[in-house]
Parts: C-alpha cells; sequence; structure tokens
C-alpha cells in the first residue's frame, strides 16, 4: 500500500506500513525520507472543516497482516487494524512513532528500502482490475467530483475533434481535495446519461473491461457493460490513464 501525504509544507510519498480505525478517524503509519522519520497521520482534518491529507494510490495489501484492537494505554486503542507483522506485533513501537521519538535504526533502514521501490509516475495506466482499484482510491471513487472539463484531440483533420476523437482529456474536480485528470486514447465513444439531472456532479464509479475496451461509468452499481443504459454517463476507450493533482491545506 503506498500513500501521497500532504501538508501546508510540501507532499511526499510514502509505504503505508499500518493503518488504524478505517473511516473519518483513520489514520496511517507513513515514513518521511526527508525528515528521516516514522509519522503517525490522521488521513483527514476535520478543523476548520473536512479535509483529505492523506491519499493511498497503491491499494495492494501483500504481506500486511490483520488485528481486531492494538492496546498502548488503557484509553488509547486502535481497532481494526491491518499493517506489516514487525508494527503491528510491537506496540511499543507505535507509541515511539505516535510520540515522534527515535526508533531502533534497523526500522528506519526497513522502512528506506520500502520506499525506494515506489513508482512516483505522474501518469498511471490502467490495465487491470488492481489500476482500477488504485484509481477509484485515489480519487476518492469519484464520489461528489465535478465533470469541469473535457477536451479533445482527434487524427482525421476533416472532421471536428469532438466528432471523432482520438484522445480525450477529462478533468474531474472537487474528489476530496484533489483533482484527477482521466486520458482516454482510440475508439472514444463518450456519452451522457439522458435522464442525469446531476451533471456534473458526479455520485460515485466503477470501472470495466470487455472485449479490448475500458469503462468509465458514473454507477458503481455497474458490474457489467451490458447493465450500462442511456440513463447513465460513461467513457470507454482502448487505454486509459490518470493523474492525481493534490492541493496543499494553503490552497483549500
Amino acid at each position: 500500500m503506498v500513500a501521497k501525504i500532504v501538508s501546508k509544507e510540501r507532499e511526499y510519498y510514502s509505504r503505508v506500513f499500518a493503518t488504524f480505525n478505517p473511516g473519518w478517524h483513520q489514520c496511517v503509519i507513513v515514513f518521511d525520507d526527508e525528515n528521516q522519520m516514522f509519522e503517525l497521520c490522521e488521513v483527514y482534518d476535520r478543523i476548520p472543516f473536512l479535509k483529505r491529507k492523506v491519499f493511498i494510490t497503491d491499494t495492494d495489501q501483500d504481506k500486511m497482516i490483520e488485528k481486531e484492537e492494538i492496546k498502548l494505554s488503557w484509553k488509547n486503542v486502535y481497532k481494526n487494524c491491518l499493517g506489516y507483522d514487525w508494527i503491528l506485533n510491537d506496540p511499543d513501537l507505535i507509541r515511539q512513532i505516535k510520540e515522534r521519538k527515535d526508533v531502533d535504526p534497523k526500522y528506519v533502514q526497513m522502512a528506506r528500502e520500502a520506499n525506494r521501490t515506489i513508482d512516483k509516475s505522474e501518469w498511471h495506466t490502467v490495465k487491470k482490475k488492481k489500476d482500477a482499484d488504485n484509481l477509484i482510491s485515489a480519487a476518492w471513487g469519484f464520489h461528489d467530483a465535478i465533470l469541469e472539463r473535457i477536451s479533445y484531440q482527434t487524427k482525421d483533420p476533416t472532421k471536428e475533434a469532438y466528432d471523432a476523437p482520438s484522445r480525450v482529456q477529462v478533468l474531474f474536480t472537487a474528489c476530496w481535495n484533489c483533482d484527477i485528470l482521466l486520458e482516454f486514447c482510440g475508439d472514444v465513444l463518450i456519452h451522457f446519461g439522458v435522464d442525469d439531472h446531476n451533471m456534473p456532479e458526479i455520485m460515485d464509479c466503477n470501472i470495466l473491461f470487455c472485449d479490448g475496451f475500458v469503462y468509465w461509468v458514473d454507477d458503481p452499481g455497474v458490474t457489467n457493460v451490458t447493465n450500462i443504459t442511456n440513463e447513465h454517463t460513461y467513457f470507454r476507450a482502448r487505454s486509459l490513464k490518470w493523474k492525481m493533482i493534490t492541493k496543499k491545506d494553503t490552497d483549500c
């Protein structure tokens, strides 16, 4: 699991070494390579309003274990814990991280090694379900997002770009403190729901694969392309890639 952490000062990527309390009080343990230290970060700020600070860009939970709860003290208990065993099985280490104290150098080295393998590419290609899951996680499901802008390019000089688009970029804003830019290429089809009175606001979405095409559809309940109707807003293309544009606290 990988996260992008956004603060007033800067942004950085880290492996997520542990996560606790799923929901509005969720927090994660990450490692800041610049400051060479672990951090216990809350995923959401709630003052003065709810905003996201931690963006999960890779949802892979490989080699992570689960624990129902971890007690640091009688009144400090973490619930529904997920992480690497060397953290979850060591409450003292979690306490040191929470209190921003120095930890055993071997853990620092382990974190540095883990972070070296992070893919920090600006653009991410969606080729399979795991890629789709990562996009949906980064965009917070596109819940309450705004379809802000669509731009077209065509290879056919005899037609308008929107009549025969070969590449389409779609910008979604307000994705819980980030913008998401999607780029569809090859045999692009765009359909706006005929009865969608909420456009351009999106409630949620799903991403599907069928017959060499990738579909983005504004309904998480659609699990098969045969269920897409004229009431849905959707994009279809041979390929899809995306990038995330995060907003620092000072931009909010």
